[in-house]
């Protein structure tokens, strides 16, 4: 079949309008939503590289969120062990003024309640919970550590079994922090399972047991554990003063790698505005003038052939 040049030449104007018309939706879209990028179809060449940096992208997110939440964690232990060393050093001037020789029996029975409290309100800082997590359980963190049992030689139960604490690492597998539990922090046993010198339940019933039976000796020794138990505890308010600071060091790091990546998915992804806006100023030119085009165009040369 023979096709005229009318034929042919009113083709080519329909195809440079489709074209137009095409181009005109591509700017107005990027211009409405600001991507250029907004599917696969858009740029496959640029695709495989968007998807990996979302997907980076993602995983720093998340490590920020993680961040977050164990620095409120580790702020609250702070804080805990912090008030819980208030405690002991106030136990140590109660238990100095029992160890005085001039100290009745009913003042050492009045002592001896008062470390019974102290000991109650350090077994509550060993509760510590956070966000609904107990943040000394280690991995029994849905249950609060210990009990007092004035009973026991410690003064306390064990609530819980742990098998050591949640380990937090950085996208590139290093580890950042990880929690002290309470039997690290409070109660620190030695590989018999014995209760060490730091072991602060231990001193305080010791203490409280001394006074309760009127036993200045007793009371003078175990002054000497309270002090080794307030040292002890002193030094894990320092592991956590170090791991606030790690912390926020890794937070400043993930808040610039997100930066970073977002930059980067945005200079491939984003729309260039104000090149789209002038783009689109050019198209509907160029649509207006293919239209006004159209209407000087003889009815039969095109439309006839298109009827």
């Amino acid at each position: 079949m023979t096709v005229s040049s009318a034929t042919a030449g009113s083709q080519w104007f329909l195809n440079g309008v489709a074209n137009i018309q095409q181009e005109l939706t591509t700017t107005e879209r990027q211009l409405s939503s600001g991507y250029q990028i907004q599917d696969a179809s858009d740029s496959p060449a640029q695709t495989p590289a968007l998807v990996q940096l979302g997907s980076q992208l993602a995983t720093v997110q998340n490590y920020q969120t993680n961040l977050t939440r164990v620095q409120a964690e580790a702020n609250g232990a702070d804080q805990a062990i912090g008030s819980a060393i208030s405690l002991l050093e106030n136990a140590q001037t109660l238990g100095a003024e029992g160890a005085d020789s001039t100290a009745t029996a009913a003042t050492r029975q009045t002592l001896a309640g008062q470390i019974q409290s102290i000991q109650q309100q350090v077994v509550g800082l060993a509760n510590t919970n956070v966000a609904g997590r107990y943040i000394f359980g280690g991995s029994a963190d849905q249950s609060p550590p210990y009990q007092v049992d004035t009973a026991s030689a410690s003064g306390v139960d064990s609530l819980t079994t742990s098998n050591g604490s949640e380990q937090v690492v950085n996208p590139g597998g290093q580890l950042v922090y990880q929690p002290l539990t309470a039997q690290q922090i409070f109660a620190p046993l030695d590989v018999t399972g014995a209760a060490t010198a730091g072991n602060t339940f231990v001193a305080l019933q010791s203490l409280e047991t001394a006074l309760t039976n009127n036993d200045q000796a007793g009371i003078t020794s175990a002054l000497t554990s309270l002090q080794s138990a307030s040292t002890y505890v002193n030094q894990q308010q320092a592991y956590y003063g170090t791991a606030e600071k790690n912390l926020t060091s890794e937070q400043n790091s993930a808040a610039n790698q997100t930066t970073a990546l977002q930059a980067q998915i945005s200079g491939i992804r984003d729309a260039n505005v104000a090149q789209a806006a002038s783009d689109l100023t050019e198209e509907q030119t160029a649509q207006t003038a293919a239209y006004s085009a159209e209407a000087e165009i003889s009815t039969k040369s095109l439309f006839s052939y298109l009827g």
